[in-house]
């Protein structure tokens, strides 16, 4: 009976059961999973203003990249660079002393296939010397009928009110 106790099968088995309790008290009780997707500042963050400079469905210009991309401007001669590409009509001034301004650019999207469109975008303080920028889009699905093409590349200026280092997030709705 003594060589029963010491076995390798019941060894393990009672490792086995002692590990189970032990891990009971790790947080196996929680009734939602955890996601580190949801935001844990939620109503306490302060919100950081942003304002919509302008918004377009095609560039002035042809670009050398065709996907998806976000850029920060953070002076006025990368502001006017960038966005000459993207408009061809005189943009309003910005004051880069207290903000920046952030391009989202959706890349090529073909009207019949799997695309995104841009939903919202918002900001909050995040720590002491950050903001975080928070993107939404809506997938579109792809077009199941006979569908003719058209071409688009969506994009979006944003003036974001602060210095600080941007950290995104991006959700799909």
């Amino acid at each position: 009976m003594i060589n029963t106790l010491f076995s390798p099968q019941i060894k393990f088995g009672l490792g086995f059961v002692l590990a189970a309790i032990f891990l009971q008290g790790c947080g196996a009780e929680r009734t939602t999973p955890y996601n580190p997707d949801i935001s844990s500042s939620s109503s306490s963050a302060v919100a950081i203003t942003t304002q919509s400079i302008t918004q377009g469905t095609t560039t002035s210009s042809v670009l050398e990249y065709t996907d998806k991309r976000l850029q920060v401007m953070r002076n006025s001669d990368d502001y006017y660079g960038i966005t000459g590409g993207y408009v061809s009509f005189n943009l309003p001034t910005q004051n880069f002393t207290d903000g920046q301004v952030v391009l989202i650019d959706l890349g090529e999207q073909d009207s019949c296939k799997q695309r995104l469109e841009f939903s919202s975008l918002r900001a909050e303080e995040a720590g002491a010397e950050g903001v975080k920028v928070i993107i939404s889009y809506r997938a579109l699905a792809a077009v199941s009928t006979t569908c003719t093409p058209v071409i688009t590349r969506p994009y979006y200026l944003y003036h974001v009110q602060s210095r600080d280092a941007l950290i995104f997030s991006e959700t799909i709705q």
